[in-house]
């Protein structure tokens, strides 16, 4: 293997050394980021090529914890679409995205898309450093063998019959990479990833169904919307270039899905309102308090679109609330007291 980089071999600033290798390499994969490490130290870190092509693979060793973080502005400066095969030896590999957290541990493999803004985080086993490997993968060779699992991604594990030819092919590319030749290695990336696709069907993963590009990308503005609720300043400019897209672009999405922005926002903010108006967590807060953890700038504001939505202000609907419940609770007590002196007076 090809050895990028090496810590230990550095007598100083280490960590800027690996952050020039590293981004050398993303640059030249379009696949860029921002590369950090917890202790800002980077001398027990190793970075070695596998492979540039058809498919680009990278292993990366290390004791502390590295955190790489691919931002809206990575996006969308070199948009390419690669997906992330990413294989985990010892170690984990934890990746947060909008929609939700996966985490790789040592034996099993995921799935990252590039395009959507994500951080991931390398880290050590308790006995040893961590070892993974990034394996890119251009779009059309993904769709030619992994359609199936565009919107997959959940980590897998390697330990059945069909996982350990996964491995031992990906073994064979990874050991003799560098002299394999084009054609060989061509025909062996062709068949990792259809190994990788008949492990996914035998294993009976529910894979997420394929979305049109307008869905997937209503979703991620969505999540994005969620995500910031409590953001005042939340605006149509501000969603549109955290997601990667043009304002224009966002306009087009909200009409082929016949809504509006302002609709996205009322309908994911007033339920989260109306559920800490009513939670026995903070049913003391101020109304005012829970406005703007919603996001409303002023407290007169909440009054009206709340009331314009569930029929009355947000004082009374959660002292509705409560009195229901109070009153259940005194229902519930006065039917288990009868039941119980029936019984008695039944023995």
């Amino acid at each position: 293997m090809e050895k990028i980089f090496s810590g230990m071999s550095m007598r100083s600033a280490p960590g800027v050394e690996a952050c020039a290798a590293y981004s050398a390499i993303t640059r030249r994969e379009f696949y860029e980021g921002d590369l950090e490490s917890a202790s800002g130290d980077f001398r027990e870190v190793e970075m070695e090529k596998a492979l540039n092509a058809p498919v680009s693979i990278t292993r990366i060793t290390t004791r502390d914890e590295l955190i790489f973080r691919r931002k809206p502005h990575h996006v969308r400066k070199n948009h390419a679409g690669l997906r992330v095969l990413w294989i985990v030896n010892s170690g984990s590999v934890k990746i947060v995205r909008a929609s939700g957290t996966t985490e790789i541990l040592a034996g099993q493999a995921g799935f990252l898309d590039s395009s959507i803004p994500f951080t991931a985080s390398l880290k050590s086993a308790a006995d040893s450093n961590h070892v993974s490997y990034q394996v890119l993968i251009t779009p059309d060779f993904f769709v030619r063998h992994l359609q199936e699992a565009e919107r997959f991604s959940d980590a897998f594990p390697l330990e059945s019959i069909d996982g350990q030819i996964v491995r031992e092919l990906f073994d064979v590319i990874v050991k003799h990479g560098s002299t394999l030749g084009n054609a060989i290695a061509d025909n062996l990336s062709h068949a990792l990833l259809e190994a990788v696709a008949k492990l996914l069907r035998n294993s009976n993963i529910d894979m997420p169904k394929r979305q049109k590009l307008v869905d997937r990308r209503l979703s991620d503005i969505e999540n994005f919307i969620r995500m910031n609720l409590a953001d005042p300043e939340l605006s149509y400019d501000k969603v549109a270039i955290s997601c990667g897209i043009s304002p224009r672009y966002l306009c087009f999405l909200l009409k082929a899905n016949n809504t509006s922005f302002s609709e996205l926002v009322w309908k994911n903010r007033l339920p989260k309102a109306k559920d800490w108006l009513i939670s026995s967590k903070t049913r003391d807060y101020p109304i005012h308090e829970i406005a703007y953890m919603s996001g409303f700038k002023s407290a007169a504001h909440f009054s009206r679109m709340f009331k314009a939505n569930y029929g009355m202000p947000p004082r009374e609907y959660r002292a509705q609330h409560f009195r229901e419940m109070d009153e259940a609770a005194v229902r519930h007590d006065t039917n288990d007291h009868i039941h119980r002196a029936l019984v008695l007076e039944a023995a």
